[in-house]
């Protein structure tokens, strides 16, 4: 196949396209010819524009509408709309009169009492107010000092205060030489009579060590003494120095 043949139209082919160029030519010309010049504005246009105000009639009433203005010049230099100045928001203002109401003045609480230097107090006995009078120990603390006792039943050695909830080691130094402590004032779990639920509500003692003594209690029957205990698994050596205080064979 030759490059000629690429380029063969039949005569209905050659009439088509002929008719196709003849229809593209008259469209371009056409809008050529019938479409307006830029720089000529309609005459309805120049009409609205003569009817409507000047600017400077804005300018002396600020108070008329909003008006697009239509103008006869150039797209470019061609203004659309008119914005008359805004005029300034009136606003009412209102003389506050003078607050004369009589309040009472706050009150001057004393400041609260503390030991003096040298003081001691038994721990286990003491309440949360006494505790208070402990320079460094203000209500929050008292509080938990008392709450942990309690789950304690009782303070065993001074050195129990480190494991109230937000002690610190500087706390801990400046409220020890105001303590003392009497271990005969403790509340001690009876191992043959007491509960699981009273056993592992001790801070010392979680559910299976509980759970463990019961079983053995069960086996063994009434325990004479701790021995039997330091045979259960669920039990460290350091477990039994905490807790053989707190416990009582009857």
């Amino acid at each position: 196949m030759s490059w000629k043949d690429f380029f063969y139209f039949s005569r209905r082919e050659r009439q088509g396209i002929l008719l196709l160029v003849v229809l593209i030519s008259g469209i371009f010309l056409g809008k050529f010819i019938f479409s307006p010049s830029k720089t000529d504005a309609p005459k309805e246009w120049e009409e609205m524009g003569k009817a409507l105000p000047s600017d400077k009639a804005f300018a002396e009433d600020p108070e008329q509408p909003y008006v697009p203005l239509y103008h006869s010049a150039p797209r470019e230099e061609r203004k659309t709309y008119y914005h008359p100045p805004q005029q300034q928001e009136k606003r009412t203002y209102y003389v506050q009169e003078k607050d004369t109401t009589l309040r009472p003045k706050p009150a001057n609480y004393p400041k609260a009492e503390k030991f003096a230097e040298g003081t001691v107090i038994e721990l286990n006995l003491a309440d949360s107010l006494d505790l208070t009078k402990i320079p460094g120990v203000g209500p929050a603390f008292a509080k938990r000092i008392i709450s942990y006792k309690n789950l304690l039943g009782g303070y065993h050695r001074i050195e129990q205060l480190q494991e109230v909830y937000g002690m610190y080691e500087e706390l801990y130094v400046k409220i020890t030489p105001y303590l003392k402590i009497d271990s005969n004032e403790i509340t001690r779990i009876q191992v043959n009579t007491a509960s699981l639920d009273k056993m592992k509500s001790h801070p010392y003692i979680n559910f299976y060590q509980a759970k463990a003594i019961l079983e053995m209690r069960k086996k063994k029957g009434k325990l004479p003494g701790i021995e039997e205990l330091k045979l259960l698994e669920e039990f460290s050596d350091e477990d039994w120095v905490r807790i053989t205080p707190y416990l009582e064979f009857n």
